[in-house]
C-alpha cells in the first residue's frame, strides 16, 4: 500500500457493503447497522471524492451490476464481502459470550466491528491496528461520530512495527487474559514471511485459548487468468496481492507461530477468493 494515501481497498470494502445492502435480502443478513454506520464513517473522514454524491451512486441498482463485472476477474467477491463480515461479526460474538473481553481487529481499514459492538459491549475492550495513512483519516470520522470510551485506535504500520510492541504500550491490554484477533483481508497484502511473523508477534502478546480469526487468498484464484488479471488491477492502484495459501495447507503454514488451525478447510465458494480459518493460541514454550 502507499505509504502517503488512504487505503483503497478500505473504501472499495465499505462501499461494496453499502450497495450490497441493497442487494435481495442483504440489509437483514448483514450486521445490524453495517452499512448507515460506513457511510456515515466515510462522510465524517471528509475523504476528498467520497462525499454525498458518491455515497448515493453507491445505492443505485446499476451499481450492482457494475460490481458483477468485477467478479469475472474476482469471482464472487461483492457478496463474499457480505459473508466475511458475517463470518467475523458471529465469532467475535461467539468469543463475547464465552468470556472474552479482548477483540484487535489488525488492519482495520473502515470496518465498523469495534464501532457497532462497543457501545453494546461496555465491558469489552476493542482495539483496531491500521496503517497511520488510513487510522488517521478514520480517527478523523471516528471523532466525529463519537468513539465508545472502550474502543483504542493505534496506528502502527505492522510490517515495520511489532505488533506485540505497540498493544502492550496501551495500559487497557491485559496480555494474561485470552482475547480474539481479526486479520479479515490482510494476509494476502503480506509477504508469507511477514504473516507468519504477525502471527508470532500475536502469540507473543496473547495468552492460550485466544483465537485468531483470519481470512486468506486461495492460490489457485491467483495462477488462474482471472487471477493474472485482478492481481495486476491491484498492483494498479497501489496495494498488490503478496501471497496465497489453500485451506488444507494452513495448518502447516502457521506451524511455529504459536497458533493451531481448529476450523475444517473452507470450501465456500460464495466466499469468493478468499476462505476464511480460526486459530487457537497454544502455549509457548516458557508457558509449559
Amino acid at each position: 500500500m502507499q505509504s502517503d494515501r488512504v487505503s483503497q481497498t478500505a473504501l472499495k470494502v465499505a462501499l461494496n457493503l453499502i450497495t450490497l445492502n441493497q442487494k435481495g435480502d442483504w440489509a437483514e443478513r448483514l450486521p445490524e447497522g453495517l452499512a448507515e454506520l460506513s457511510e456515515k464513517l466515510i462522510l465524517a473522514a471528509e475523504l476528498p471524492i467520497y462525499g454525498p454524491r458518491i455515497m448515493a451512486m453507491s445505492k443505485q441498482r446499476w451499481m450492482m451490476s457494475a460490481y458483477a463485472l468485477g467478479d469475472l476477474v474476482m469471482p464472487g467477491q461483492f457478496e463474499g464481502f457480505g459473508h466475511r463480515k458475517c463470518f467475523v461479526n458471529e465469532q467475535v460474538l461467539a468469543a463475547i459470550e464465552v468470556g472474552i473481553r479482548q477483540v484487535v481487529v489488525l488492519g482495520a481499514g473502515f470496518d465498523t466491528l469495534a464501532l457497532r459492538l462497543g457501545t453494546h459491549f461496555p465491558k469489552v475492550q476493542f482495539f483496531e491496528v491500521d496503517h497511520p495513512s488510513t487510522s488517521v483519516a478514520k480517527r478523523k470520522g471516528v471523532a466525529k461520530l463519537g468513539q465508545p470510551d472502550n474502543v483504542t485506535l493505534i496506528s502502527a504500520d505492522l510490517t515495520e512495527a511489532k505488533l506485540s510492541k505497540v498493544i502492550l504500550e496501551e495500559g487497557r491490554w491485559n496480555a494474561s487474559a485470552p482475547a480474539v484477533l481479526v486479520a479479515e483481508g490482510l494476509f494476502q497484502y503480506l509477504r508469507t514471511d511477514d504473516v507468519r511473523g504477525l502471527l508470532r508477534e500475536a502469540a507473543a502478546c496473547t495468552a492460550p485459548r485466544s483465537r485468531f480469526l483470519f481470512t486468506h487468498c486461495l492460490p489457485d484464484w491467483s495462477a488462474s487468468l482471472a487471477g493474472r488479471i485482478g492481481r495486476s488491477l491491484v498492483r494498479w492502484v497501489g496495494e498488490p496481492f503478496l501471497s496465497s495459501v489453500a485451506s488444507k495447507d494452513l495448518p502447516e503454514y502457521i506451524h511455529g507461530t504459536g497458533w493451531q488451525i481448529i476450523s475444517d478447510p473452507d470450501e465456500d465458494a460464495r466466499h469468493g477468493i478468499e476462505r476464511y480459518a480460526v486459530a487457537e493460541r497454544v502455549p509457548l514454550t516458557n508457558e509449559v
